[in-house]
């Protein structure tokens, strides 16, 4: 009876913990570069997708990618993110013995990055023969991250972030397919708790956490609409290598939040220009696919502070993205039966997969990937590994 309660007590200290979401420093908080609806494939193959887009990701990505679509989709993707840190304090939490004490499952998550995603989303891709595509996508996001430092007076970094998130764009091939051009208007509900360092008695002693931390719930949301423009160019002098350069310009006018006075969170979104180049050649049933992409060429990315006062060669590394994939007998233009995929993230290897067990249609697909982001501002500062799950139910 007394091991019960000591997994109890060791299980609730670690969801406290779990649930208040943050990140390891200050500084990480403000340098990882976070946009909403990441894609697995996508970040896969190094999160590239200016230049190459063929399904709903591009609608995050580069509008223009729809018109690459060559049939209807529609999706009801459940994903979930986890940091590699998550899944090994849960594993050792388990472990503890029943003499264990609060502070042994402290001493756990001492120096480490407790991370969270989710996303439930619906979406559709409708062609209009080779006149126009049509793209919408609706689905409400959820993220955290935890860390605690300072073993002498333990703290503890959080924040959290509710997305509610609808984005509607269309794109159409102009000059005899050429040139593929595309637009969006895309409409975030954010609640975002910002960085908030606590000490654990305070935690503990607290009535309830939102005395502490804030609150944020889907009553709580502030919204912001903003504007997202692409194009893609098939170079015919590569015509066999399938070859073609993309930019793209997301939230243009701003991602500007309708917050009161005294209220500075969520915090506005500044422009993102990016540019991206592809190549995909295939071979009956074997598709390759190559894209490398440089975002945010301003360097004016809202969570990069760093970066955007001190525009050095590091701070491009963090924006340079290469990816590869091979596809065994494709299904369509954005799918296949069985595709393997990897690449580099900010310098850091990604790898993934997916698999389509119907073979012919999506009706289940499945899709996995790993990768590594910067949560600090510098190069090579506080990577942090993620795994990240989907099962999209569609056709």
């Amino acid at each position: 009876m007394s091991r019960i309660r000591y997994h109890i007590r060791n299980f609730f200290v670690a969801i406290i913990l779990l649930t208040l979401g943050g990140v390891y420093t200050l500084q990480a908080q403000t340098g990882e570069l976070r946009r909403p609806g990441q894609g697995v494939r996508n970040l896969g193959m190094g999160n590239t997708g200016i230049g190459l887009s063929f399904d709903e990701n591009a609608l995050f990505y580069n509008p223009a990618g729809l018109a690459s679509v060559d049939s209807i989709l529609v999706g009801f993707p459940f994903l979930w993110e986890v940091s590699n840190d998550s899944v090994s304090i849960i594993k050792e939490i388990s472990k503890l013995s029943g003499d264990s004490t609060t502070a042994d499952t402290v001493a756990l998550l001492m120096g480490k990055n407790v991370h969270f995603r989710s996303l439930i989303d619906i979406n559709l891709v409708m062609p209009f023969g080779e006149l126009m595509t049509f793209g919408a996508a609706s689905g409400v996001e959820t993220q955290f991250d935890l860390g605690v430092r300072n073993p002498v007076a333990i703290e503890i970094d959080f924040g959290f972030r509710l997305d509610k998130i609808q984005n509607y764009g269309f794109a159409m091939p102009v000059a005899r397919g050429r040139w593929l051009l595309g637009a969006g208007i895309e409409t975030i509900e954010r609640c975002d708790i910002p960085l908030t360092t606590a000490t654990f008695g305070t935690v503990l002693s607290s009535s309830n956490i939102s005395s502490s931390f804030g609150s944020c719930s889907l009553t709580e949301l502030k919204r912001a609409q903003t504007y997202n423009f692409g194009f893609q160019k098939r170079l015919e002098t590569a015509s066999a290598l399938k070859m073609t350069w993309g930019m793209t310009a997301n939230n243009v006018g701003g991602l500007k939040f309708n917050r009161s006075d005294n209220e500075t969170s969520p915090a506005d979104q500044n422009p993102e220009y990016s540019m991206g180049f592809s190549w995909q050649p295939s071979w009956g049933p074997v598709r390759l696919l190559y894209a490398i992409d440089i975002r945010d060429l301003a360097m004016k990315h809202a969570d990069d502070t760093y970066c955007q006062s001190r525009k050095g060669t590091d701070c491009l590394w963090k924006r340079l993205h290469i990816g590869t994939e091979i596809g065994i007998f494709p299904i369509d233009s954005g799918a296949s039966t069985f595709a393997v995929r990897a690449g580099f993230n900010q310098g850091y290897f990604t790898y993934g997969f997916e698999l389509n067990p119907f073979i012919f249609f999506r009706g289940l697909n499945i899709q996995y990937a790993v990768y590594k982001t910067e949560t600090g501002s510098q190069i090579g500062d506080n990577p942090d590994e993620r795994k990240i799950f989907q099962l999209n139910f569609g056709f």
